[in-house]
């Protein structure tokens, strides 16, 4: 069960990740000067994945992992607090 619960976070974080790297990419593709690249966010997506697995009940993440293409609101709630804990102390990118 253990390994199982395991597999399935580190799945779930990975899914995670990539959902913010996109959005991260997207949000910064009109700053003039700098061409960011996936790698220039991969710190602050894993602390956002992080933040959300920890945050986020057993019983929300089944929920997201059946249908990924949901934005419920308590995911857009946690990812709103995110930054404040993934950029403030230092775990976030750096431009």
């Amino acid at each position: 069960m253990l390994i199982s619960m395991r597999s399935f976070a580190n799945e779930l974080s990975l899914e995670l990740q990539k959902t913010c790297t996109n959005e991260q990419l997207s949000a910064h593709q009109t700053v003039k000067g700098r061409s960011f690249q996936a790698d220039d966010f991969k710190s602050y997506c894993k602390c956002e994945a992080e933040f959300i697995l920890e945050k986020a009940t057993q019983n929300q993440l089944a929920q997201f992992n059946k249908n990924k293409d949901l934005s419920p609101n308590w995911l857009k709630q946690l990812k709103s607090k995110a930054p404040n804990i993934c950029v403030d102390k230092g775990r976030g990118i750096t431009t």
